[in-house]
């Protein structure tokens, strides 16, 4: 590997560029888990609400992140310590400690969550195993299986460690390659405007906070509700534009990438190649995979008053409309249907414009286009985002767990870090699909924390970054620059999180409340003990 790399370095930019690319690795493994449920959700619902107006922000969050995992990249292949002693020893053993605990939490809970998506996608798009909860609980079982023999086996070393790149690196593919296809074909149809595609890429930060345009017309009409549904489409807007920036680099990625650096032998030497391998493996497939979700959804369903929707989605969009008018309206009762039958067709319109929609249903309303295809690209390109997002939860989680026991990768605890996740997909039809109110009771904390705490991660790498302490003579040489960059990037991953966090502190639900007051008070206490952590730990450096 040495001599590739030096030749790559010394050589034109056409031989980096291949030599750098068979190279390539974490960043594979990043995009991996990157592309999964929470991407998926986040696209489809952008196009939905947003239509084109949206293509910015997914790139624009990923951006973010690379800026961030770039610097611990940077921090990991150049000091002598691993980022998570560093942090405890140089920042605050609270905030390091916070990191790898969110880690934790939003492995266990969100990888239920893939197991959800890979299930979903076996038995309604293929169409395969759906007889019944026995049947479901096999697909849990050879989702656990093959994840973590692959894990085992990773840990052997030699050519078997590699080959959970590979499995990653071909999931990835078949992801963009599925979502490729259907906009290939929308394309020949001339369903997509592309002129609105193109100026949907400039960041128009006002979109953020009214309804975009296309809903003008359709909420006049709607008179004296007008403003309920301007609203609601705003609080929804909120919640999916802090959902899908989120996904793009979560608090449990940050944490996973010091490790595949360190189990690949990266040395200072390889710190250009990390930043090649992030844009290649991480950037450009997550960017192609969710521009294409959000071009399809955008073009099938964006304020268009008709159209395939799930009854579920819809009546809960009526429901929130009826609540609005009736505080004592009860959607279980047995008049919930004929008071969504009786609501005004104007109002009826707007609620199917902005019903969220599934997979399923996008796959459904390309069937005229791609025949009975669209279940099938669909199903795979799913199964592969689940797969690999899983795999790599489990991943995490096992060096997590093996590191706060002060022995990353080690066996034993690198296995029973990832088979907790793992358990909590396996029951996956109780945990995440089943009971609603068990959902909620693991989303709400497990969003609030890592939320909240993603832009605590984000100081702990700028405070390194300006670490003399840490990385003594491989201090960055445009520090001023870089430290522009990471504020700007830690600045919009704070903007989600307090929005975020008074979206949730302003909730009616009790519930959703105080996870929301918690995390506003929680924020700017661990800003203040990081800065002070920092200053006591590095007056000397």
């Amino acid at each position: 590997m040495s001599d590739l790399l030096e030749r790559a370095q010394n050589g034109p930019p056409l031989t980096k560029l291949g030599i750098y690319a068979k190279l390539s690795g974490p960043g594979w493994i990043q995009a991996a888990v990157t592309l999964g449920g929470g991407s998926l959700v986040g696209a489809l619902y952008l196009g939905v609400i947003g239509g084109y107006e949206f293509m910015w922000l997914q790139p624009l969050a990923m951006l973010c992140g690379i800026i961030m995992l770039s610097a611990i990249s940077h921090i990991t292949l150049s000091s002598k310590e691993r980022p998570f002693v560093a942090a405890k020893k140089n920042i605050s053993p609270i905030l390091a400690w916070g990191w790898l605990i969110a880690t934790i939490i939003a492995d266990v809970v969100y990888c239920a969550a893939q197991y959800g998506l890979g299930t979903d996608a076996v038995q309604n798009n293929l169409g395969i195993l759906n007889g019944g909860s026995a049947q479901t609980y096999t697909v849990t079982g050879i989702f656990t299986i093959f994840s973590l023999t692959l894990l085992w086996l990773s840990l052997g070393g030699g050519k078997t460690s590699k080959v959970i790149e590979h499995v990653l690196k071909g999931l990835v593919a078949i992801v963009v390659l599925a979502f490729m296809a259907v906009v290939i074909v929308l394309a020949s149809r001339g369903d997509v405007a592309w002129g609105s595609f193109f100026k949907g890429l400039i960041p128009d930060f006002s979109a953020l906070f009214k309804p975009t345009s296309s809903y003008s017309e359709a909420i006049a009409a709607t008179g004296e509700n007008a403003s309920f549904w301007k609203k609601y489409i705003a609080d929804s807007q909120r919640d999916i534009i802090i959902g899908a920036f989120g996904s793009a680099v979560g608090i449990n990625m940050t944490f996973l990438m010091p490790y595949t650096l360190m189990k690949r032998g990266w040395t200072k030497r390889h710190r250009e190649l990390s930043r090649f391998d992030l844009a290649l493996g991480l950037f450009v497939p997550f960017i192609l995979a969710t521009s294409f979700l959000v071009i399809a959804t955008s073009a099938q369903f964006h304020a268009k008053k008709d159209g395939i929707v799930s009854t579920g989605n819809y009546n809960a969009v009526l429901d929130s409309y009826l609540k609005s008018k009736n505080t004592d309206y009860d959607k279980k009762s047995v008049t919930a249907q004929a008071h969504r039958d009786a609501i005004p067709s104007a109002d009826k319109e707007v609620a199917t414009m902005v019903t969220k929609r599934t997979a399923k249903d996008l796959a459904t309303s390309l069937e005229p286009a791609l025949g009975k295809n669209a279940q099938l690209i669909f199903g795979i390109g799913i199964l592969a985002m689940a797969i690999s997002t899983m795999i790599v939860h489990m991943m995490m989680n096992g060096y997590a767990v093996s590191e706060a026991f002060g022995k990353p990768g080690q066996k034993a605890l690198f296995m029973i870090g990832a088979s907790m996740p793992a358990l909590a997909g396996f029951f996956s039809p109780i945990l995440w699909t089943g009971n609603p109110d068990v959902k909620t009771a693991l989303n709400i904390p497990a969003g609030t924390i890592a939320t909240t705490l993603l832009p605590i991660a984000y100081l702990i790498f700028i405070l390194l970054m300006n670490s003399k302490k840490t990385l003594g003579n491989e201090m960055p040489r445009n520090r001023t620059l870089i430290n522009i960059l990471m504020l700007i990037a830690g600045g919009a991953a704070s903007f989600a999180a307090i929005w975020n966090l008074l979206g949730r502190y302003g909730s009616n639900d009790p519930f959703m409340h105080t996870f929301g007051l918690i995390g506003l008070i929680a924020l700017p206490v661990l800003l203040i003990i990081g800065v002070i952590g920092f200053i006591k730990n590095n007056k000397s450096s």
